[in-house]
């Protein structure tokens, strides 16, 4: 009985396993070759594994692909609530924290900051997948809500400053990423563009 338990326990450890390597090698495959590009035979090689191997852990390749976005959601929340929590409660410098937490994000995870947001690839229907998008959502209405709590964009309603507050972000991410800023602007420092959205936002409202 005992030496089947143990069988059963390394079974399980084995699959668990298994899954977690097939989306560290997805998000290695997607940083080589595009998320479009990437298969699931490319990306079942890569863990030495045959194609119908993944089919244990992900009925397909959006399956794999959501799965992957969900943990670039859950950990692009993580680190935006770590530099908040690490920047002092001054008017809007906690959102403009949240924000440069954004652009260093896609900096860092590229691949996955690809695929995050490439509805095409994904099952946007997806719960876990949904949750993960409503709590970086809920974060930055949070931490907007406590800036104009103290004064900071009391003007514009929470909702359309966190809309407005990820579209500029998001925007300078992808324009960092495509090289586009440093070659139409190689005079103007991309970080600095953060904190004078947040001082031109403060002066609007």
């Amino acid at each position: 009985m005992a030496g089947r338990e143990e069988r059963d326990r390394m079974s399980r450890a084995s699959t668990i396993d298994l899954r977690a390597r097939l989306l560290r090698a997805a998000e290695e495959e997607i940083a080589a070759t595009g998320p479009a590009r990437a298969s699931l035979r490319a990306i079942a090689r890569r863990c030495g594994v045959s194609h119908q191997a993944t089919a244990h852990h992900f009925v397909d390749r959006a399956g794999l692909f959501t799965a992957l976005a969900v943990e670039g959601h859950e950990l692009l929340r993580a680190e935006t609530q770590e530099a908040i929590e690490a920047t002092p409660a001054d008017g809007g410098q906690q959102v403009a924290a949240a924000g440069a937490a954004y652009v260093e994000f896609s900096r860092r995870h590229a691949a996955l900051f690809d695929l995050m947001f490439r509805p095409d690839l994904l099952r946007n229907d997806d719960e876990q997948l949904i949750t993960a998008r409503l709590a970086q959502r809920e974060l930055m209405m949070a931490t907007i809500g406590a800036a104009q709590q103290r004064g900071w964009g009391t003007e514009v309603p929470t909702a359309e400053l966190a809309a407005l507050g990820w579209a500029s972000v998001h925007g300078l991410a992808v324009l960092q990423r495509d090289l586009v800023v440093s070659a139409l602007y190689p005079e103007i420092d991309p970080d600095s563009i953060l904190r004078r959205v947040v001082h031109l936002l403060d002066r609007l409202t």
